[in-house]
């Protein structure tokens, strides 16, 4: 488990285990006026943490990381997306375009829409020149249930961009409802993660300096992180390859030696 300070760059410590047992033998340790003093916590979507940062930070507004959010909205998407596609697998046989459409180019249907380009591309099995918006428009023709999911995504990807933290329950709740009445079965884990981190979803629109509150600056430690590893070939040594991480990523980091006695 890894605890950073992201405004100052730094990891403040790393542990060998996220279990609850062992996270709060190592809490328990810090003083209690420190613990006090922490506003915010940035976490991903593992109840664990968020019972212990309930536990032992009681003046700290608990926020769920937004990519993991989304992660869990995708891979809800897909599946319908596979499930859809399957239920038409028929139109393989008849060499139908919409289900060459929708084998070739699903990549585009993760895309952030904002982000989707207007460059055509000449699609062999049409013989005509689309962009990805209007590929997308004839793949989700193939059916309106695989439209209402996309349109749903859609919908959640713009809240999170986009909503502040005073009007992001409202539109959140709202979100809720579309989610669970549109009856499509692959989303209810996602609507119930909705409900479940409701509080954390919307204290992660919080900002400081500036910046929306997030796991952003851990994952570039943890790439970083992997990378020593990889380079050192692993390590079987925890307490080693934590001081040379340690060493590495911050600045201000001393060299840790102890002299072995005879």
């Amino acid at each position: 488990m890894l605890f950073t300070l992201p405004q100052q760059k730094r990891i403040l410590d790393i542990l060998d285990s996220r279990r609850l047992n062992d996270l709060g033998d190592y809490f328990r340790k810090i003083p209690k006026e420190e613990k006090n003093a922490v506003t915010y916590i940035s976490i991903d979507l593992y109840e664990t943490y968020r019972i212990v940062a309930k536990r032992y930070f009681p003046n700290a507004k608990i926020s769920a990381d937004s990519f993991h959010v989304i992660k869990n909205l995708t891979e809800c998407f897909q599946k319908i997306r596979i499930r859809i596609m399957n239920h038409y697998i028929f139109l393989k046989g008849e060499n139908h375009y919409l289900y060459w459409l929708l084998k070739k180019y699903w990549k585009f249907l993760l895309i952030d829409t904002s982000k989707l380009s207007y460059n055509t591309i000449k699609t062999s099995k049409t013989g005509q020149y689309l962009n990805p918006r209007q590929i997308i428009s004839y793949m989700l023709d193939i059916s309106p249930e695989l439209k209402l999911a996309y349109e749903l995504k859609e919908e959640y990807r713009v809240f999170n961009s986009t909503a502040t933290i005073d009007n992001a329950e409202k539109w959140l709740d709202e979100l809720i409802i579309k989610f669970k009445s549109s009856n499509i079965k692959e989303y209810i884990p996602f609507w119930k993660l909705l409900q479940n981190w409701h509080n954390e979803i919307i204290n992660s629109f919080n900002r400081i300096n500036g910046y929306r509150i997030s796991n952003g600056p851990i994952e570039r430690v943890n790439r970083t992180i992997k990378n020593i590893i990889e380079i050192g070939f692993g390590s079987t040594n925890f307490v080693r390859m934590r001081n040379r991480i340690m060493y590495c990523v911050n600045d201000n980091a001393s060299v840790l030696y102890e002299k072995k006695t005879n």
